[in-house]
């Protein structure tokens, strides 16, 4: 699925690095807290995939996906219902709300203006809804044992697990001030005395060591494009320097 902050263009590169510290520890539970768009989950080898969010809408829609769900033969993604469901979610079915502010929305922001039908530079047609459904419905096959549920990850308890984390980046547009990242790290090393915990970001605490980066050119919108280094953290161990 297309969403902010995705994995998707990182996921090969990621996955393979999670796989075999799951391999080589024998982990038989994984858990993504921050699941989203489901790009990085549906590329893990494990016994127990766990996907959690505390978007109620977003959960919804996964579960109704996994049970064969096709939205494009179900709803004519027009200006109007998009902005039907705008203005009353209460009105529909959570996973419909979440059809509409993830998949018809521009650039993938969360109700961040409709997007459906556009004329492009050289004269054709693109309708980036239809797009956007249909690289969700090739997630389907590879989703499918995913437990998904919607949960604060704060309120998350496990041992023996693999945890990747992918949190909303501090100082990224619209998590500013909303999201504590003070109390998000804190949480990530008590969970690490127990499970290995993983953590993308693009800086981390001193205590975290960096075991991957890539740079990659980020759009921002149609005008502005910014490079920034993802990187992949883990928690250093007792005494490391």
């Amino acid at each position: 699925m297309k969403y902010m902050g995705s994995k998707a263009r990182i996921a090969k590169d990621i996955s393979p690095i999670i796989n075999q510290i799951i391999k080589d520890n024998g982990i038989t539970l994984y858990i993504e807290p921050f699941v989203g768009g489901a790009n990085m989950i549906q590329h893990i080898e494990c016994q127990k995939r766990h996907g959690y969010d505390n978007n109620k809408y977003l959960i919804s829609f996964w579960e109704k996906i996994q049970q064969g769900w096709n939205p494009l033969t179900e709803v004519e993604m027009t200006r109007e219902y998009y902005g039907f469901v705008r203005d009353d979610p209460d009105h529909f079915e959570p996973e419909y709300v979440a059809l509409c502010g993830f998949c018809a929305t521009y650039n993938a922001k969360w109700f961040g203006g409709y997007a459906g039908t556009v004329k492009t530079k050289i004269n054709t047609y693109r309708n980036y809804y239809d797009e956007a459904v249909r690289n969700v419905l090739k997630q389907r096959p590879y989703i499918q044992s995913v437990q998904f549920a919607c949960s604060d990850y704060r309120q998350l308890q496990a041992e023996g697990a693999l945890i990747y984390c992918d949190p909303p980046y501090q100082g990224t547009t619209g998590y500013k001030d909303d999201f504590d990242h003070e109390a998000y790290w804190e949480w990530v090393r008590r969970m690490s005395q127990k499970n290995i915990v993983l953590c993308s970001e693009y800086t981390a605490p001193p205590d975290f060591e960096c075991i991957w980066t890539k740079e990659l050119t980020t759009t921002l919108d149609k005008n502005s494009r910014i490079k920034a280094v993802e990187k992949l953290f883990i928690p250093m161990k007792e005494g490391a320097a």
